[in-house]
């Protein structure tokens, strides 16, 4: 067992450690976000099982967003609506499906078994359908501010970006999205990103968004020009940090909310 490994189940233990804490305590709809971050990521892991390497660290990471998003819908409360309340139950029914099936796909790769074409199609459809019934589920919970949906919007829009990027990476973009191209998601992201650091006028968050930007230039030629640059597993890594600071940038910056509503 190499020493990367042993840090990988490290960290999924103290994860685990954390993990009951964090859910108890988490909003509606930042468990929902957590929760779409998780089934794009989880995609993302799979790809790299699949068609870079088998790293055990790629299938610590699907393992991780597995137990997370059980968690999450497990403590998630009940939207007081009753179609809300529909979608929340037909969530938590669909959830089992792609669990299961990620989780077969992920230790046969592991194994150095190739899924069907069949079972990986399947596997994307069942993301989709959980997918879109959180952002169906998302409008009946209170929303946040401004400042924190922006941070969120693009840190989904990273994870999604990132994802595509992987499948592309791995020839597996053939099998469906009506997702926009690469070049064009990355883009939007930059432009989002920009408009996101006029707003921030605190000092810690802009050290925090100089970070990002910094990292997001590193690895954004990669992602505009994806006909040419194949670099999945380091795009995968800094793009998981940039969502990570996305995420905590609205607590940075709490005195500067009026700022962004002028």
């Amino acid at each position: 067992m190499n020493h990367s490994y042993l840090r990988q189940l490290c960290a999924l233990a103290i994860f685990l450690a954390c993990l009951n804490s964090y859910a108890a305590t988490t909003q509606p709809t930042m468990a929902l976000q957590q929760i779409r971050l998780d089934l794009s990521g989880s995609m993302g892991d799979f790809y790299l099982l699949y068609g870079v390497d088998n790293d055990p660290a790629h299938l610590a990471s699907v393992q991780q967003r597995i137990i997370q998003t059980d968690q999450l819908l497990h403590q998630l409360d009940a939207p007081a609506d009753g179609d809300g309340l529909n979608t929340l139950l037909l969530l938590r029914e669909q959830w089992p499906a792609y669990r299961a099936l990620l989780q077969e796909l992920a230790s046969s790769l592991q194994q150095q078994l190739s899924p069907s074409g069949g079972s990986i199609a399947e596997l994307i459809q069942l993301n989709r359908l959980l997918t879109s019934l959180s952002d169906s589920l998302d409008v009946y919970y209170q929303q946040p501010d401004l400042m924190t949906t922006r941070s969120r919007v693009l840190a989904m829009q990273l994870q999604t970006l990132t994802t595509d990027y992987l499948a592309h990476s791995v020839g597996a973009n053939a099998l469906g999205g009506d997702n926009p191209a690469l070049d064009v998601q990355s883009k939007v992201f930059s432009e989002g990103l920009q408009q996101l650091r006029q707003k921030y006028k605190d000092g810690e968050a802009q050290a925090l968004l100089h970070s990002i930007e910094r990292r997001w230039r590193y690895i954004e030629p990669s992602l505009r020009y994806y006909q040419k640059d194949n670099i999945p597993t380091l795009v995968n890594r800094y793009s998981r940090q940039i969502i990570v600071d996305l995420e905590q940038l609205p607590t940075l910056a709490q005195p500067a909310q009026e700022a962004l509503l002028q």
